[in-house]
């Protein structure tokens, strides 16, 4: 991820440099105090009288520093807050990007509650990590470094002191990191884990309380948070168990330097001023080591989170454009079929057994087929692979003559519109829900899709009509309501190709029926511009699907039959018990469905 940083290399560089400066002034500090103490109080070197002069210049000169200290420290802040900041946004965007380019069934194999935490838990620890790396290594590892050298300027034995001090501390600091490394990869499955409850429950509230099973969710909710937090403390334990290791280490070398700046001091080897400064250096050096190994539990969660990034942003998608994905689509002559079929099998991920088995069909340009069969027959499925929300086992399926593999994917969903049962709506209005699939629509197109979709009137009803918020999810209006806004963002694309997924499933008959009817003034209306508006449609309802050119009838995810409304029920057993089924009748259901 360092291709991250490269955009902002040069805050980096200022951090390292504004740090490196604010530590060795620190570093500084503890001559000048040991200046004051040794001659400007005490007076060594000038027959044991103070020289106050010397106290002022000096503590004027440590106010100078500690000012410029100060000023490489904020400037240190800014510029790693900038690039650690900037670094973890072009992370997430990256993530974010990725995801819906990732197929369906990838999505499914990450979990949405674990993207989730990916792309907001797991970059804020990497960003994190960049910005205790440019910081806080930079800082220890100058205190470490300088302060020794410091230390070596006033006496071997504290230096000595220091070296068998900083030892034992790694030593610690190993020992803990190595134990509490795989616990952040925990901890984090853990955050998925109640990322995921609270997702389902969240947008299951209504079911929730229909159920009245808010005690069950609260418990299950309760499991993931208490399995968090055991997982979180294991970790706390750990580290808990560090910071007084270190304190009894750092306060053995406080004392050895006090006892061995005494008998120096006696001998009159150096002044008490010097000891005060050997024991700032310890505690800086000591403080700096404590600092890093902070810091290296940044690391060992950071890089448990760089991991789980990297899993999202080199997953190739499985859904890309082909060879020939540059190319305009432009259609082969011949008129061929607008969608066709060949022997087309498909089975999701992770089954054993196909939804779809050697599947041949075509749909020619213009025509509207339906699709009828039982629930798990396919149909859905069926209408999933023409977009390539998913590939097909085998076989291949062609749209304007061309292998959907063959296309870029954003020219062959370009050409089709699909409206799902389940309807998503975002949060913004309704005039932008039904003009969010187009670059850009005017308010008269949003108004005359909004009335081919049966949409108009109640939108107009609304208190602030198309700029009415809608909530999340589209909970402030019916399933009917959403349905139709869906429809219409799907009609104001002028597709070629309209996919509808029994999605007027929510809308009452005469409300279907208009719709039904003003979509086919539309497309008549299309054809005398000469465009043509090919249309396949899951129906549950017979009555909607018997106004189609042709119905296909799915059974176990195989092609039973093939035709019109009256064909089916001359030579189609299954379709004659799905007619019956609907309009109640016996023998005589032949009739009563024409009829």
């Amino acid at each position: 991820m360092l291709h991250y940083i490269k955009p902002y290399r040069h805050y980096a560089v200022l951090t390292i440099v504004f740090m490196v400066s604010e530590v060795l002034i620190d570093l500084y500090q503890p001559r000048l105090m040991e200046a004051i103490v040794n001659e400007g109080v005490l007076g060594l070197h000038h027959g044991g009288v103070p020289d106050l002069s010397l106290v002022m210049q000096t503590g004027l000169w440590m106010a100078l520093i500690v000012a410029v200290g100060g000023v490489c420290g904020v400037m240190g802040g800014i510029c790693v807050n900038f690039c650690a900041q900037n670094f973890g946004n072009d992370i997430r965007k990256d993530c974010f990007r990725r995801i819906l380019q990732l197929s369906m069934e990838q999505i499914d194999a990450f979990r949405t509650g674990s993207l989730i935490t990916r792309i907001t838990s797991d970059t804020t620890q990497v960003q994190t990590m960049v910005s205790a790396a440019l910081r806080g290594v930079v800082r220890s590892l100058t205190f470490l470094i300088a302060g020794t050298a410091a230390l070596l300027t006033l006496d071997i034995h504290f230096s000595l002191i220091a070296a068998l001090a900083v030892p034992v501390i790694l030593i610690e600091v190993v020992i803990v990191v190595h134990k509490s490394n795989p616990l952040f990869l925990l901890v984090q499955q853990k955050i998925d884990a109640l990322n995921g409850v609270m997702q389902e429950d969240i947008q299951g509230a209504r079911v929730i309380k229909g159920y009245g099973q808010e005690a069950r969710e609260n418990e299950r909710f309760s499991v993931a948070n208490d399995n968090l937090a055991a997982a979180q403390l294991r970790v706390l334990l750990l580290i808990a168990c560090l910071l007084p290791l270190v304190n009894i280490v750092m306060n053995t070398a406080l004392v050895a330097v006090i006892y061995i700046g005494s008998f120096d001091v006696q001998s009159a080897m150096i002044g008490p001023g010097t000891v005060m400064a050997a024991l700032t250096y310890v505690v800086l050096i000591l403080n700096g080591i404590l600092m890093f190994a902070m810091i290296l539990q940044i690391f060992a969660r950071g890089l448990t989170s760089k991991r789980r990034l990297e899993e999202v942003l080199e997953t190739k998608p499985a859904i890309r454009d082909g060879e020939d994905g540059e190319t305009d689509g432009a259609v082969s002559r011949g008129r061929p079929a607008a969608i066709a079929l060949h022997h087309v099998s498909f089975r999701y991920p992770g089954q054993q057994e196909d939804v779809l088995t050697d599947i041949s069909l075509t749909v020619a340009r213009g025509e509207t087929l339906a699709i009828v069969g039982a629930t798990g027959s396919g149909k859905s499925t069926l209408l999933a692979l023409l977009p390539r929300f998913y590939d097909a086992t085998a076989g291949e399926v062609f749209v304007d003559g061309r292998d959907v593999r063959t296309y870029a994917l954003h020219a062959l969903r370009g050409k089709m519109a699909i409206v799902l049962q389940k309807t998503e709506l975002f949060s913004m209005t309704i005039g932008e829900n039904i003009a969010w699939g187009m670059d850009a629509a005017s308010d008269e197109e949003i108004r005359r899709a909004a009335k081919i979709a049966q949409a108009a009137d109640f939108i107009e009803r609304q208190p602030e009509g198309y700029g009415t918020e809608v909530t999340e999810g589209g909970t402030s209006l019916s399933g009917g309501q959403r349905q139709r806004i869906a429809l219409a963002r799907a009609l104001i694309r002028k597709p070629e190709i309209l996919l509808l997924d029994d999605s007027t499933s929510a809308l009452d008959l005469r409300t279907e029926s208009a719709f039904y009817a003003a979509l086919d003034g539309y497309t008549r209306e299309l054809r005398r511009e000469g465009h043509d508006l090919t249309k396949i449609i899951v129906a549950q309802r017979i009555a909607t699907a018997r106004h189609a050119d042709r119905i296909a009838v799915l059974d176990g995810g195989r092609l039973l039959a093939c035709g019109t409304h009256e064909e089916l029920l001359e030579r189609s057993s299954i379709y004659r018990e799905i007619c019956a089924s609907q309009f109640r009748t016996g023998a005589s259901g032949k009739e009563k469905a024409n009829g």
